[in-house]
Parts: C-alpha cells; structure tokens; sequence
C-alpha cells in the first residue's frame, strides 16, 4: 500500500516522528494501558481494556499521534502486530484470568483495511490465549462505501474466529449505519459521556437505565465505564448493570491488576444478597414494601390479565417480564378502563398484553434507601402514583411496591424518627443510636464508636447563658456532621454536649481530626479576644472567689469494635465512657483511642 504524501511543513517534524515509531517497533512492544473491568455480582476483575498509549520519552506522546504517524508512513499493519502480540503476551505472563478486549478507538479510520483478525489470531496461538477471552472494541463506520465495507467484512472474520465484539451503540440497533446490525456485538460498553450531566441519584430513572435494560433483555451483557466515585457506582448497580470499569473500580495501568480497590470491593460486597448492607434496616425497606405479584409474559393475552384483575382484588398492577427482566408495567386503572368499553374485550382480548403496557414505569432496586426512593417516587409522573412501581434485584424482577404504602412507611418512620430524635440538633437519640450500634454487632460488622464531648462547658452557660449554649451545641453537631460520610457513618446526639459517632468509615481518625480542628477555629467566635489571647476567662465562682475556665473544646474517645469484640451497645458504652475519660483529661481540643482489645466487653489483653 502506497505512503500518504507528507505536508512540507510537517516534514522535518516527522522524520523525527518516524525515528522513535521504528525504534519503537523495533522493541516488539508497542506502550499499553490496561483499565480492570469489575463483576460487580462477585467483586473482581472480571477483564481488562487494553489501549495502545503514547511514548512519554519520545514524541509519540499521545495515542493518536502514535497511530497517525504509523498510517502516514505506512507502518500501521506493523504497529498494530506489536499491539496485539505484545498485549497478549503481558496479558498472559501477569497470569490474568479475565476476558481482554482491544480498544481500537483512537485508530478510527486507520485501520478499516487491516486483516485484524489474522493478526490478532497470530498472536493469541503464538501466547496460548484462547480466542473466547479475547474481544475487540471498534466504533465502526458505514458500511456502504468500498473502503468501510472493508472493515465490515474484516470484523466478520474477527467473529468467525470466535473472538467477541464490543460496542459503545447502547440501545441502537442500526449502530454505526448498519455495521453493528450485521455484526451483533457481544457487550455494549456505556460511554461516560452518557453519564454527564445525570444525578448518581436520577441514573437509575434515567433513559440510560432503559435502554440498558433493553440491551440485557437481548442477552448482551453491559459494562458502565467512567465509573468515577461511590454514588456513580452504587447508582449504575441499582441500575441492573452488572460490570464497569473508571477510576473508582481501578486506574489504567501498565501491567494488568487482578484486584479491584479497596473502596469498590467494599461496596460490592455490601451489595450483594446477605452482604454488609443486610444489617442496616434502612436500606432494605423494599423487602418490606414489595408485593411478589406474579409477572405476565409478553406473550400473554389481554384477556388473561385482565381476567387476573378480576379475579384478585387486591392487585393494582402486574409486571410485563422477559427473561426476568421487567419490561413494562399493566396498571389495574388503565386495563380495566378500556376493556370495559363497547366491543374493546371482542376487539383486543387475543391482543398481546402489551398493548396495555406501560413501557417506561418506574423500576427501583431492592437496594434503594428510602431516602432515595422517595426522591425517585416525587420526580416521577403523576400516573405513577396510581399504578405503582416495580422492584428489582440487579437487574432481576421481584415485586410490585405501591406508593400508598410508601407513604405509611415514609410517615412512621418520620414519627419514630421525632419521636426519638434530639430536639436542639434534631439528630437521633439514643433508641436509634443503640439499635444501629446492635444491627452492626449482630452482623458481624466492624465499626469504631467515636464519643464526643465538650470541656468546660457548664461555666460557659453559667456565663453567657443557655441560648448561646445552645448555639455551641448546635455548631458541634454541624462540625461533626460534616466530617461523617453520610452513606456509612452515623452520627448521634445523646443528650446535653454528648455526642456518638459511629464510624464505617476506615480513616475515622482523619475524619476526628479534622472535626477537632474545625472546632477549635469556629468555637473563637463566642469569645473575645482577649479571652483567646488569655485561653480562657476569669469568673467568680459560688464562693466569690475569681476561678479560671478554659476555652470551650472538643474531646473525642474513640473504640475500634472489631467483630466478636462486643455483645451489644452496654458492652460499648461502658468502654466508650472510660475512653471519653481520657480523652477529657487531655487538655485542649484532644482525641484519645482505646488501645485495648475486648471479648464480649471483658478486657483480654494490654496492646
């Protein structure tokens, strides 16, 4: 194939190119990154992109530049032989076990001719790869034209060879104007770009959780890349799918990681049937509220749903399911108003039920918290008020939840909530603060118990009065609010200046710290200067001698209750108050950790 011409005012910059491209290819190893893709169902690598990078040593900088350079100078087959055989060669010497699947995307045009599967077959029997663990990602071009007919065909041989195709089309059937149509590809890997602009919380309403639903429906499975933080993550699981990759499941690196990090395994083990989250009750009011309605097919007639509603009552709604998977939602209302009509049951009875589906109902993870569920609930159209909702477990259907019994649960845990909750900082009392302590000990769940309290704080209302005490009470439980993580801490008021907080959340001595800091500058606002420069002030006491108060501050006792540990919340408090102690009779702003282990609250050992 003949060499494009050269611009002349790029020239001499290229020969330079050239030079570092043939030494490049002279090595036999073109540079690549590979990004872990998760399983989210068992919490590990379940594969790896690979993406050809640029040379940071040379000017091949940049994946794009690396690759027009090789087009231009008619090297570009070659590059794309050291791509594959040195992808699958790192791949199978870091002993990786998942699928591998070649980005081709920064080649776009560059490589609509190349024998891609004879190359990439070369370098799979040469390695020992087999081709069922190996795929390849390509945004593909209409096939129409000579050229790009080309890459349709050489795709064609790719999936003849038994190698997998990926592609970035969610929900598109004639995908890159048809060469996904005649080429079905095997996962549909979501672009982040889909995600910009979506709430973590809307994700799972949005139009993206549709179409993945749709894809799964057609048996293809569905990997969310651009994963970038908890709540994105969390949210795309509730959503049905079931792999990702992005930098909160791991980083692209040079060699291929077999683990995920710290922070998504922990997550994907909370989330699983029995896992972490089973023990915080909150976040499991769906099992509560879902009704298991049995679903309808697709196939099933409007007559036999129909005669369902009759026949029960007590069914507002029945799921439209395919391969367990809801498509639609039949409401009671909607059936039962048209097919009471002159001639509808003569007409549409032997009519598919789906002609009554409603097609985009609201669908919610078993997972959903009630917060979240609620918010979902109140963006939502008003029709789904009246027919409800549909519940799922990754993915899978479970039940009907109506919004009438949302709202009783959403009341009465608003009343045991005011029933129970400190009424200066409205932040749980101690009922819910010993209930959460104990759902976390029965589940064997690691937590660290953080027991907060004010020094010399009874002079300053003596002084200053109980309504500015109350603002001091007020300003430590916004401080130590805002170094809780809301999705794993709890934080507590017991009563007076005493606080709990209980920690899941493994940097909890930062987070400490930094309350302890917060503290010590915001407290400067209820006193003088002159009384910061002094440390404290000067009052009489009931004697009327002058006695000397400190500045007001924060001391935290912390007790790392590891599982087995402790019984229950008594078996805690009694350490956590010991603890505090000493924390207390640090001077100033303090925190203090218990050094000793316990079992079931007897003290066992001096660490």
């Amino acid at each position: 194939m003949p060499t494009p011409p050269l611009p002349a005012a790029l020239s001499s910059e290229c020969l330079h190119c050239r030079s570092d491209l043939d030494r490049l290819l002279a090595e036999g190893s073109a540079p690549v990154r590979f990004r872990p893709i998760a399983e989210f169902a068992r919490g590990e690598v379940w594969g790896h992109i690979a993406s050809v990078c640029g040379s940071p040593e040379g000017r091949l900088y940049t994946p794009r530049k690396l690759v027009t350079i090789a087009r231009h100078v008619g090297r570009i087959e070659k590059l794309a032989s050291v791509f594959f055989d040195g992808t699958v060669r790192q791949y199978v010497d870091a002993g990786a076990h998942g699928t591998l699947i070649f980005s081709l995307l920064e080649w776009e045009n560059h490589c609509l001719d190349l024998p891609l599967s004879a190359l990439l077959c070369g370098a799979l029997a040469r390695h020992g790869l087999p081709p069922e663990r190996v795929a390849i990602l390509h945004p593909g071009h209409d096939p129409r034209t000579p050229r790009q007919q080309t890459l349709a065909e050489s795709l064609g041989a790719v999936r003849a060879a038994g190698i997998g195709l990926v592609s970035l089309n969610l929900g598109c059937e004639c995908g890159d104007s048809g060469l996904w149509t005649q080429l079905a590809p095997d996962l549909i890997l979501v672009d982040e770009m889909l995600l910009s602009g979506i709430e973590p919380s809307a994700l799972h309403r949005s139009r993206v959780a549709g179409l993945i639903a749709a894809e799964r429906g057609k048996g293809r499975l569905v990997a969310m890349s651009g994963i970038s933080s908890l709540a994105v993550c969390r949210a795309v699981m509730e959503m049905g799918v079931t792999h990702g990759a992005g930098d909160f499941i791991g980083r692209s690196n040079l060699t291929p990681s077999t683990i995920v990090s710290a922070a998504a395994s922990k997550l994907m083990l909370e989330q699983r049937p029995g896992g972490a989250d089973a023990a915080d009750g909150t976040r499991h009011v769906l099992h509560r509220l879902l009704v298991p309605v049995p679903p309808a097919a697709p196939s099933d007639t409007a007559d036999s749903v129909f005669a369902r509603f009759e026949n029960d009552a007590g069914v507002s709604a029945i799921a439209v399911v395919r391969d367990d998977h809801p498509i639609g939602l039949i409401s009671r209302f909607d059936m039962v108003e048209n097919m009471v009509r002159p001639y509808r049951q003569e007409l549409y009875g032997r009519k598919p039920c789906t002609r009554y589906m409603d097609a985009e109902p609201v669908i919610v993870d078993v997972r959903l918290s009630l917060p979240e569920l609620s918010e979902v609930i109140v963006g939502a159209h008003p029709r789904h008020l009246i027919s409800g909702f549909i519940v799922t477990e990754h993915g899978r259907y479970l039940g009907i939840g109506s919004v009438q019994d949302l709202m009783r649960e959403v009341t009465a845990m608003q009343m045991q909530a005011a029933r129970y909750a400190n009424p200066l900082t409205e932040l749980p009392g101690n009922v819910p603060i010993n209930q959460h302590i104990d759902s976390l000990l029965a589940a064997g769940e690691w937590c660290a118990i953080a027991y907060g309290d004010l020094d010399n704080f009874k002079p300053f209302n003596d002084v200053y009065g109980f309504a500015r005490g109350d603002a001091v009470i007020r300003l430590t439980a916004s401080v130590l609010a805002r170094v809780c993580d809301p999705e794993y801490d709890f934080l507590g008021h017991i009563g007076g200046d005493d606080f709990i907080i209980v920690f899941r959340s493994r940097d909890w001595q930062a987070r400490c710290q930094q309350a302890l800091d917060a503290f010590a500058g915001e407290i400067r606002e209820f006193f003088s200067e002159d009384d910061i420069e002094l440390g404290g002030y000067v009052t009489e006491n009931r004697k009327g001698q002058p006695e000397f108060h400190a500045i007001t501050s924060l001391s935290i006792g912390i007790v790392d209750a590891a599982p087995g540990m402790f019984a229950n919340h008594l078996s805690i408090a009694r350490v956590a108050a010991e603890v505090k102690k000493k924390a207390k009779a640090i001077v100033g702003n303090s925190l203090y950790t218990n050094l000793r282990t316990y079992t079931h609250g007897e003290e066992t050992e001096i660490m």
